[in-house]
C-alpha cells in the first residue's frame, strides 16, 4: 500500500469513528435560557465555554446561531454544574439571559 493510500484509509476510519461518537452530555441537569446577545459578544469564546461546560459542539453551534437571531434557547448542563457561575460567565461574555 502506498503512503497516500495508507493515509487515506486511516483518514476514512477516523471519520467513521468521529461520526459515531456520542455527544459530550446527554443529561437533563440544570438549565439556562439564553435570550440574546450584547454588542461585543465573542461567539468563539461562548462556544468554547459551552464545550468546556459539557455541551456538544453541534448543540453549542446551534445555540450561538439562535441567540444571534435573538431566539431564546434553553441549554441543559450536566448534573452538579454550578449554575450561578455559568450565568455569571455568560454575562461576562455578553450573552443576554
Amino acid at each position: 500500500m502506498s503512503t497516500l493510500s495508507g493515509f487515506t484509509a486511516r483518514g476514512e476510519r477516523q471519520e467513521d469513528e468521529r461520526a459515531r461518537s456520542p455527544g459530550r452530555s446527554t443529561s437533563r441537569g440544570p438549565a439556562v435560557v439564553l435570550r440574546g446577545w450584547n454588542k461585543g459578544m465573542d461567539k468563539v469564546a461562548v462556544t468554547r465555554f459551552l464545550r468546556d461546560s459539557g455541551i456538544s459542539l453541534a448543540r453549542a453551534h446551534d445555540a450561538i446561531n439562535c441567540i444571534l437571531r435573538d431566539e431564546p434557547v434553553s441549554l441543559h448542563f450536566p448534573t452538579g454544574t454550578d449554575i450561578k457561575a455559568i450565568r455569571h460567565r455568560f454575562e461576562e461574555l455578553g450573552v443576554v439571559l
